[in-house]
């Protein structure tokens, strides 16, 4: 069996799977976001970004609301090397054209290929359709058993960090954009609530939304989680220190306290995959010393 996969989650749960470098099923392309484990990041890659990533977080987020109100697509798929991989399994997603190349060109490229090629389509919105998703991707590459084990080995991890009820529903506030300041949404409510605390301005499974520095006030978080899209945590904290003289920043209970978190939002939080036990399990640590 031959696996493609176009997001980075997808990667990550099929190399969780084992199923990557097995006799019988072999992971023979990613997308260019596609990282971890590191042994794969020598197959070949399908996609290409036209977001400029390595400007501010301003001018990206003026760059990316001005091509999709112009529907111009962000990523682009090579049809040519897709074809020539002849896949058998086709990992993507639905949730978010700002993450990952659209479904609907994947859609148009799996039209053309030549035999028949499975498509998988991940969109989950809570941490419970993470779960499913393994399940899902497990079923389609032969690898249900060990789907069924991962996912009951993350739900005891994540029960073991819940019973320690680490907060007591304080409220917490999850940003994984800076400027414009961007709610947490889909799964991290539910992580927060795995902690012991309670989301602000954003509910599970809803999406990520640009928030008004006014809501935020009103909301004064206990907390605040700082994670930004697709950020290691020393890009975050390096993001953060164009708040350093923000007054509506400055103001914040969280901040006053000095009880704002800094993770890794690319490994740990933006990617609906197993690694977000492991943000969940370091923000426990975290938060358990304070």
């Amino acid at each position: 069996m031959r696996i493609v996969s176009l997001l980075p989650s997808a990667t990550e749960i099929v190399c969780a799977l084992g199923a990557h470098q097995r006799e019988n099923s072999q992971l023979v392309g990613i997308s260019h976001s596609c990282d971890f484990p590191p042994g794969i990041c020598d197959r070949p890659v399908l996609t290409s970004t036209r977001v400029p990533v390595h400007k501010s977080q301003r001018d990206i987020d003026q760059f990316v609301r001005q091509e999709l109100a112009a529907s111009r697509g962000l990523y682009a798929l090579d049809l040519e090397l897709l074809a020539s991989l002849k896949a058998d399994v086709i990992v993507t997603q639905t949730l978010c054209d700002v993450c990952a190349v659209s479904s609907g060109d994947v859609y148009q490229a799996v039209a053309s290929l030549p035999g028949d090629c499975k498509l998988v389509e991940l969109a989950p919105s809570k941490l419970e359709d993470v779960y499913g998703d393994i399940i899902r991707v497990g079923d389609a590459v032969g690898a249900r058993s060990e789907a069924l084990t991962l996912v009951a080995q993350l739900r005891t991890r994540a029960e073991a960090v819940e019973q320690q009820q680490i907060l007591i529903g304080e409220k917490v506030l999850f940003l994984e954009w800076l400027e414009p300041p961007f709610s947490g949404g889909h799964w991290i409510p539910d992580l927060i609530h795995l902690l012991g605390g309670h989301s602000c301005l954003v509910e599970s499974g809803q999406r990520s939304g640009t928030l008004s520095w006014e809501a935020i006030a009103e909301c004064d978080p206990d907390i605040i989680i700082v994670g930004c899209c697709g950020y290691s945590k020393a890009e975050s904290e390096q993001a953060l220190m164009l708040l350093a003289h923000h007054p509506q920043w400055l103001l914040l209970r969280a901040v006053r306290h000095g009880r704002v978190i800094v993770g890794d939002g690319n490994a740990h939080f933006s990617r609906a995959g197993p690694r977000l036990i492991d943000g969940l399990e370091r923000l426990a640590a975290e938060l358990s010393v304070r």
